[in-house]
């Protein structure tokens, strides 16, 4: 599934005038509650979003485009999750990241060594001082958006899964099938989009 959605991935991003492999993403993370088929020993609670389940952490393009996710337990701190995020995307061939936005919550050596060992550079996005509430944020709405278009799948609005890989493979499932429409609305119809080609009448 992952592979599936790393093709259509590229195909976007070709498709839109960009380099196939990005070289700037943003990270972020979302916790969910669990249903009762998920056990004690793979749930957590999430004190500051009063969540009882799972967190999931993604990195993004500046598209909003998924390219890495990683499922925990919702008590586990973003910035301890961050490095495992990044090495497992950055394993992969020919990856070009430089750059990712991320909140301040990201921060701690273990972090700062995962980044500097793959050439990546940190930049915080801080809210400004004085604001309260809800404040888009340079950047940072662009992984929030994806984080709530994810949302919107039936299977993650709240976890289900037995197993936290099984939860990640629900994510890239969700984001194949929207990846997938956004394509499919981009190609060619007949006969309207379709030079030379005429709308046969109707007896």
């Amino acid at each position: 599934m992952r592979e599936l959605h790393e093709r259509l991935r590229r195909t976007a991003r070709e498709h839109e005038g960009r380099n196939a492999e990005p070289s700037a993403g943003i990270i972020d993370s979302q916790s969910v509650d669990a249903s009762e088929t998920v056990g004690a020993e793979s749930r957590g609670y999430d004190g500051g979003k009063s969540r009882d389940g799972r967190k999931r952490h993604i990195l993004t393009d500046t598209e909003g485009l998924l390219l890495e996710v990683t499922v925990t337990t919702a008590d586990v701190h973003d910035s301890k999750a961050a490095p495992a995020l990044l090495e497992t995307f950055m394993d992969q061939p020919r990856r070009l990241l430089k750059l990712v936005w991320v909140d301040s919550a990201y921060q701690g050596p273990a972090l700062a060594k995962a980044f500097a060992r793959h050439g990546v550079r940190i930049e915080v996005v801080r809210r400004s001082d004085g604001h309260r509430g809800f404040v888009v944020l340079a950047r940072r709405w662009v992984v929030e958006r994806t984080l709530s278009w994810l949302s919107r799948s039936r299977r993650l609005n709240r976890d289900h899964e037995r197993r936290l890989d099984h939860h990640a493979q629900m994510v890239w499932w969700a984001a194949v099938i929207r990846l997938s429409r956004r394509l499919a609305a981009d190609a060619p119809r007949w006969p309207e989009k379709r030079p030379g080609r005429l709308p046969r009448a109707r007896a």
